[in-house]
């Protein structure tokens, strides 16, 4: 993940969901309910997502897919200031633009419909195992509200990837062969016992 936000800056990829709308964090209870597919990011970065499951508390609770470190992900809730700054540690700190997901044809029976299949995902949150590609938190989300496991942003990615699979290859022959072409010379004004490697 530490080399997707230089990509997706160098490329100007947007990850951000389709059919999704910024809204004020600090007018959030305005804006959303119990069942809302909500997700968080900056610019040039991935999209958290998660599930709005209540609102009458203090702060807004949000089931998502979630663990500071990606293998140690799981199911669980936490607060709508935990959820945009990516951790307890980093509230106050780190902030990000927070966005509703909408969907078409949306009902309140919809709307309860997700909020019940995430609660039902959090009583047994160990069942999930994280999956960057197949089961993430957009996926999570995703299920809640579609009961299909989907996500957006791999699926741009792997596109664009595959897209620029003979640029990026390319760039990377020209790299090597710059390097070569520097030891070569190096080798032929310092001849000393340096091992060859290439």
């Amino acid at each position: 993940m530490q080399y997707l936000s230089p990509l997706l800056r160098i490329y100007n990829i947007n990850l951000q969901p389709t059919n999704s709308q910024p809204i004020d964090i600090q007018s959030a209870k305005t804006y959303l309910y119990p069942g809302a597919h909500i997700a968080t990011a900056n610019s040039h970065e991935h999209f958290h997502h998660g599930i709005v499951v209540d609102l009458t508390s203090t702060d807004i609770s949000v089931v998502h897919f979630w663990g500071v470190r990606k293998r140690e992900a799981r199911i669980q809730t936490t607060t709508l200031p935990i959820f945009i700054a990516g951790g307890i540690k980093r509230v106050g700190i780190r902030s990000r633009k927070l966005y509703i997901v909408q969907y078409q044809n949306d009902t309140l029976e919809k709307q309860e419909e997700t909020k019940r299949r995430a609660k039902n995902l959090l009583d047994n949150p160990d069942c999930y195992k994280y999956n960057m590609f197949r089961l993430n938190c957009e996926s999570f989300a995703y299920f809640c509200r579609t009961e299909k496991w989907e996500s957006e942003q791999v699926v741009i990615i792997r596109l664009f990837l595959s897209n620029k699979k003979k640029q990026i290859s390319n760039q990377i022959k020209r790299t090597k062969d710059r390097c070569k072409s520097s030891y070569v010379l190096a080798m032929k004004i310092i001849p000393i016992g340096i091992p060859s490697f290439i």
